[in-house]
């Protein structure tokens, strides 16, 4: 019996095994947060684009975001709305505050726009600790013509 005991202690077949089995969890981690990091990282880029595409709509006079060439909010909404679709990001109507008579940094006579979204994620405990939470905020303004 003794002898079986010391042939399992100093044998080395399933070494490999057992460290990988330590090791995967970090990796997986680690793989998963690089994923979902990038995923936050592009949405977020992805908001800001649409946020500057919208005031820029609405400072100047476009058709998409103006009816008979008057500045209309529904269309302007509409507008972000699919801007934001067009980076595969679905925005909440509720969420997108536009104004056509705002004041940025100071001046008056601007576009602004300001859209919130929840960023949802397949590891959010991850996501708090990487990158501060998971609610963004775009924002931009644009001189009106």
């Amino acid at each position: 019996m003794k002898r079986v005991l010391k042939l399992f202690r100093q044998s080395k077949c399933g070494a490999s095994a057992v460290e990988f089995a330590l090791v995967l969890p970090v990796f997986l981690l680690m793989l998963f947060g690089i994923v979902e990091f990038g995923r936050l990282f592009w949405t977020s880029h992805a908001l800001q684009e649409t946020a500057i595409a919208t005031a820029r709509c609405m400072g100047v006079p476009q058709v998409e975001c103006s009816l008979e060439g008057i500045y209309n909010l529904a269309r302007a909404t509409a507008f972000a709305e699919s801007t934001s679709n067009g980076w595969f990001v679905t925005l909440d109507p509720t969420l997108i505050r536009l104004d056509h008579d705002a004041d940025c940094r100071g001046l008056n006579g601007f576009s602004s726009v300001a859209i919130e979204y929840q960023f949802r994620t397949a590891v959010p405990k991850l996501i708090d600790v990487l990158a501060g939470g998971t609610e963004l905020k775009a924002s931009a303004c644009y001189p009106n013509q």
